[in-house]
């Protein structure tokens, strides 16, 4: 999955916070009306030149005047947003984003319609937890942002973007605004300006200045490299249809599916032999070409390559997964790891722990000597091992990103020990793992772990699935 992924950095191309256009627009009339505009207009300017501070000193002058000014309200809060990339004070970066929540709240209280301040709400949201229930709410604003763009003829394609990866997590797939159809627009969008930029690059007789040149070939290639991670999540939508979903979208018109093809047999009764089975297989045909295209416009997105190769049963598909593919699956995974597993109830780490404690007790020791956590993840099965192990304690895992957050785990804190457990703990720095690496199982020496004289215990949480 991938929520997140379209929110990640993007060199050039980062869905960021939408300053509002004053305009045309007027703010409530009223006696303050020409000094509102002109703090308006101050900010506004200071914004575009990068001066934060000064914008930030524009904005609230405003806001004394008209709490509710709506433009305001929304760039105010960009401001606030913007100074906390090189903000160290983890209280006032918290304060900055409550505060910001807040402004654009109460603009989509006065203006429900307002697709900026929709779409930063929901991009803030989403920074601060990926939980279902943000998720959820993080589609809807991001609905409310295209539509107000669809309202006023424009295409915002990182509004369309981020909906479709919102929606798809949430399995809001179909009908106008579902995550096919914003896959498809965006893509489409985005297509035209790579070619567009492209079209220009190649064009006899243009002349460049010092660096242009360079940075529009810089611009091509994260056009390139986001339209794959988009035709990475449209292949992936398109590939879990259900026979039913692909019969309707064939009788609509789609923007990028090729409709064009034979007769399929084997689904049935003649009828439904010429009307579901078609649709269901032109389905998986035009995903496997979506993740095709995005392979062929980076060669480096192996969760798109694996997923090719399982879809048209390539060796990876075959075999186990991957390296490359594993250690992204779960790099992209990692920050929401913990959360996912949590609220579905996962028990896999406390079962691995009872099982080490049952074997334990038979084999008459008071403790393991050494453990091994092949396949650690975050931790979560480390914490119920640690009581055990009275030695050394090494975890090994693919994904980097999963062992950064072992690494922050504590005797006291992290690893699955929830807030309350957590105060109540006596606090113990001690870090729960004695060494953690980013190592493949199946190359490992114990030379490299550190362990030349073995292990006591090997535990392995749902691991060999990937084998």
């Amino acid at each position: 999955r991938v929520v997140g992924f379209l929110c990640s950095a993007l060199i050039l191309l980062q869905p960021s916070f939408v300053a509002s256009s004053y305009y045309d627009d007027k703010v409530n009339k009223n006696k303050n009306e020409e000094a509102i505009n002109t703090y308006l207009t101050k900010g506004n300017n200071a914004l575009a030149e990068g001066n934060l501070h000064s914008a930030g000193r524009s904005y609230e002058a405003c806001l004394r005047m008209d709490p509710d000014q709506r433009y305001c309200l929304i760039n105010y809060a960009s401001v606030l947003v913007d100074l906390n990339a090189e903000e160290t004070d983890e209280s006032m970066k918290q304060q900055r984003t409550n505060k910001a929540r807040d402004m654009l709240t109460r603009v989509l209280a006065l203006h429900p319609k307002d697709g900026d301040a929709a779409f930063n709400l929901a991009l803030l949201l989403q920074d601060s937890s990926n939980s279902e229930e943000v998720t959820r709410e993080a589609a809807r604003l991001y609905h409310v942002a295209v539509q107000a763009a669809d309202s006023d003829g424009e295409e915002r394609w990182d509004a369309l973007a981020n909906m479709a990866a919102a929606k798809q997590e949430i399995g809001e797939i179909m009908g106008e605004y579902g995550a096919v159809r914003a896959y498809e627009r965006v893509i489409v969008i985005l297509e035209k300006m790579g070619q567009e930029k492209e079209a220009y690059l190649n064009q006899d007789g243009n002349t460049y200045e010092n660096g242009e040149y360079q940075y529009l070939q810089a611009e091509v290639r994260a056009i390139n490299e986001y339209l794959s991670k988009l035709y990475y999540g449209y292949g992936t939508v398109l590939s879990e249809l259900s026979n039913s979903d692909c019969q309707v979208l064939k009788s609509e018109d789609s923007l990028l599916i090729d409709w064009v093809e034979p007769f399929v047999k084997g689904s049935g009764t003649e009828e439904n032999e010429r009307d579901e089975a078609p649709a269901n297989h032109v389905c998986k045909m035009n995903a496997i070409n979506a993740l095709r295209l995005a392979v062929d416009l980076n060669s480096e997105n192996v969760v798109a390559e694996h997923m090719l190769a399982a879809l048209t049963e390539g060796d990876i598909g075959k075999g186990r997964a991957s390296n490359e593919f594993v250690s992204a699956l779960f790099d992209d995974f990692a920050e929401t790891f913990d959360a996912k597993l949590e609220a579905l109830g996962y028990k896999v780490p406390g079962l691995v722990g009872d099982a080490a404690k049952e074997l334990l007790s038979s084999s008459g020791q008071s403790s393991y000597r050494s453990a091994l956590d092949a396949g650690c993840g975050t931790g979560l099965a480390g914490r119920y091992l640690r009581p055990l192990v009275e030695g050394s304690l090494v975890g090994i895992d693919l994904s980097k990103k999963m062992l950064d957050l072992a690494a922050l785990c504590t005797l006291s804190k992290g690893c699955g020990l929830k807030d309350e457990d957590s105060a109540a703990a006596e606090d113990d720095d001690k870090s729960l793992y004695d060494h953690l690496a980013s190592l493949d199982l199946e190359t490992t020496t114990l030379e490299e772990v550190g362990a030349k004289s073995g292990f006591d215990i090997i535990a392995a949480a749902d691991v060999v699935v990937y084998f």
